[in-house]
């Protein structure tokens, strides 16, 4: 068997397509066992500048999804999510050699991302963080506003309106998939409407979630939404109804009715339900309406629950 070559070859991937395994090449010396395959055309450093050597590089593409395979380590290496392969694209990777081939070593991959990639760069995205403080400035906002300090509740709103809307806007704008890429200006202007906006947010991040981060379980993502915004309203409610606790189930209350037609108009748009595709406009209209009671009705008619 060839010895696999131990000194590390660096190189930059310019262009990632998914072919059918046929293209790989006849004694490609690295297991592609599947139907199909990722060709990265990546160019080697170190050589002249004036005719750079291009070379193929082949990975097995999996057909049970991405979780787990070979494709989805080397994804991880390079910092990005396992369901999003064009993002390799630009990438700096190491190479392993064998019989004149190569393929991408995960090993020293991850090891020269670590290298040459701040720590700060592999945590939640500034804009991320922007998100979520925005809106908890507009749920405090929204508590304040029943309390004797209402007066703090207007600029807390405002900066929430200020906050969301452009660490929505601009989080969009930056976000790039081959699944996904969300427009910001709607995204943007769901960030300037009052309370509306927070649902946005909690929206926003969950699609985010899905398209990126977690897509073989965007089933579970959208259930769980839709789960917790119904808790939250039946809580909300339950706490509005005594005195001491209102401002509190006001703000819960008000903000799940937001989410509720938000959230159900998201994941009547998702592939989890395959060809049974639900009613978006009449399910949209009872969870606007009727809002966690509505989503409730929802989620238990989609999952197959039989109501009669």
């Amino acid at each position: 068997m060839p010895a696999r070559q131990q000194s590390p070859q660096h190189a930059r991937v310019r262009r990632v397509t998914r072919v059918p395994v046929d293209e790989v090449p006849d004694g490609y010396p690295f297991d592609v066992d599947a139907s199909h395959a990722l060709e990265l055309v990546v160019e080697r450093e170190g050589e002249s500048e004036d005719a750079p050597e291009i070379v193929r590089v082949f990975e097995a593409w999996p057909s049970g999804g991405h979780t787990g395979s070979r494709l989805a380590r080397v994804l991880d290496a390079v910092g990005e999510p396992a369901g999003n392969p064009g993002a390799l694209d630009g990438e700096r990777v190491a190479l392993e050699s064998r019989d004149g081939a190569y393929r991408v070593d995960v090993e020293r991959t991850q090891a020269l991302r670590e290298r040459t990639v701040p720590t700060s760069e592999r945590t939640h995205s500034l804009a991320e963080v922007a998100i979520v403080a925005g809106a908890l400035s507009g749920l405090l906002g929204f508590f304040l506003a029943w309390t004797t300090y209402r007066w703090a509740a207007t600029p807390l709103v405002t900066l929430a309106i200020v906050v969301l809307a452009l660490s929505l806007g601009y989080d969009a704008w930056r976000t790039h998939d081959t699944t996904w890429s969300p427009r910001p200006l709607p995204w943007a202007a769901g960030g300037v409407v009052p309370m509306l906006n927070v649902a946005v947010a909690a929206a926003y991040l969950s699609r985010k979630a899905v398209a990126l981060n977690t897509p073989d379980d965007a089933a579970e993502v959208w259930c769980d939404l839709l789960a917790g915004t119904v808790v939250a309203f039946a809580v909300g409610l339950a706490l509005a109804a005594f005195d001491l606790t209102f401002p509190v189930g006001a703000t819960i209350f008000v903000h799940a009715w937001a989410l509720a037609p938000v959230g159900v108009y998201l994941d009547a748009r998702s592939d989890r339900h395959g060809s049974d595709q639900p009613k978006r406009t009449l399910w949209l209209a009872g969870a606007a309406v009727f809002g966690g009671a509505g989503a409730l009705v929802y989620l238990l008619r989609t999952d197959s629950v039989d109501l009669q």
